[in-house]
């Protein structure tokens, strides 16, 4: 039976998503709205995900950090947020009693965060740190320098936490306009999963968003996924391995080409039984994680190869991952696409059993794509794809002149990825 739900505009513009879960125990709440990295301009790189940081930091009715985590963590229920590329998301997880008090606790921070200059301060040094973890961390270095080669210059291929001298320079004023700009009841969307009554959900956020500035911006940013030759770039640094990753551009979330895009990934690197962890791990003994995924975002999207090798095999990981990318553009079989499809769809059906993950995915569609795509309809799309769409996408796309490659480890040079012949 696929999951249903509810969706209300409130008077001020903020939309409302509840998705009925009469059988769990527990109810989350997702409060999305279109502040992420990509709106953001270049000298202020960071904002969106300092501001996130910054809401947990204290509000008018919960002054300290522990008055915030500690409301919830007190009934045993978790609280967090995270920052993407087109936006930010604060959810709470509590049992059924507790709603009440995790709508109450995700719109306080949401709209009555005091930012204070003294939490400012420590704040982004506390970030700072967290951008000097993340370049200590071989896979996260590998992650934006090949964002950095499929979007030169471009907002997608900025590090969503900013640079540290960018966040070293914004101040509370700043953080103020930014929430002016992007904070709008008409660019947020509530959503509630679990055993609740979508009338009551409503009620209780209505009376929770008073002060929610009203009002919407177009979530709009310049991309460009032109690229006429292969690009390359190498982080040679001290490690056991050499993380690789390849990658090629892909459609965007509206592009109804991306169930094929997503059902060759799955081919190509999702699971156990995909080509290139038979290849590449059973057959080869190359690597012990090698995977493949593809994104998709408002203009633009992706399909990534990751492998992890010690690094004297360098190259022969590099030619083997080459090869199964040419090979796949032969077309994969019947059965190859039969499995990539109730992988897809058992993996969303599996995901979906949680609450959280409900109301992440519902509200999400609902912010990012202005509708919502039940599992049935999802489902739909992905049995429709057949082997001819799979190898369009494979040939559109895995072209020797849209590759970048980005390694990272003890490795100081590699050549430009070249497919080869088919």
């Amino acid at each position: 039976m696929p999951l249903m739900y509810q969706c209300n505009v409130l008077e001020n513009g903020l939309t409302v998503v509840t998705c009925p879960m009469p059988h769990a125990r527990s109810v989350s709440v997702a409060l999305i709205t279109g502040a992420g990295a990509c709106y953001e301009r270049d000298e202020e790189a960071g904002v969106s995900h300092l501001i996130e940081h910054l809401c947990f930091k204290g509000t008018d009715s919960r002054p300290t950090p522990k008055d915030i985590s500690g409301e919830l963590e007190g009934v045993g229920g978790v609280l967090n947020a995270s920052t993407g590329r087109e936006e930010t998301v604060f959810w709470a997880k509590v049992t059924r009693p507790h709603m009440t008090t995790a709508i109450d606790v995700l719109f306080d921070i949401a709209t009555h965060s005091v930012f204070e200059r003294g939490e400012i301060e420590k704040e982004r040094q506390v970030v700072i740190e967290e951008i000097n973890m993340n370049l200590d961390i071989p896979q996260h270095r590998l992650s934006l320098l090949i964002d950095s080669l499929l979007w030169p210059d471009q907002p997608l291929g900025r590090d969503i936490a900013g640079r540290k001298e960018t966040v070293a320079s914004i101040d509370r004023d700043h953080i103020l306009d930014y929430l002016k700009g992007h904070y709008l009841s008409g660019n947020m969307v509530a959503c509630v999963a679990g055993g609740v009554a979508h009338a009551e959900v409503c009620r209780e956020i209505e009376a929770r968003c008073h002060d929610v500035l009203v009002g919407a911006f177009p979530r709009e940013y310049p991309t460009c996924p032109e690229q006429h030759k292969p690009r390359v770039s190498v982080d040679a640094r001290d490690g056991e391995q050499a993380h690789i990753c390849l990658a090629c551009h892909g459609v965007s979330r509206c592009d109804r080409r991306r169930y094929a895009l997503d059902a060759l990934s799955v081919v190509l690197g999702g699971g156990m039984s995909s080509r290139l962890f038979t290849e590449i791990r059973e057959r080869r003994g190359l690597a012990y994680d090698v995977h493949s995924y593809a994104e998709h975002f408002l203009l633009s999207g992706t399909l990534v190869v990751y492998a992890g090798v010690d690094p004297r095999r360098t190259g022969e990981c590099l030619e083997a991952l080459l090869q199964e990318l040419s090979r796949i553009k032969l077309g994969p079989n019947e059965e190859e696409v039969r499995r990539a499809k109730e992988l897809m769809k058992g993996r969303l059906e599996l995901r979906l059993e949680d609450t959280q993950s409900a109301a992440l995915w519902h509200g999400g569609q609902q912010l990012l794509d202005g509708e919502i795509l039940t599992l049935e309809e999802v489902s739909k799309r992905i049995d429709a794809v057949t082997i001819a769409e799979l190898s369009s996408v494979a040939a559109e796309f895995l072209r020797t002149e849209q590759l970048n490659l980005a390694v990272v480890g003890p490795v100081q040079e590699v050549p430009a990825p070249e497919l080869p012949p088919e």
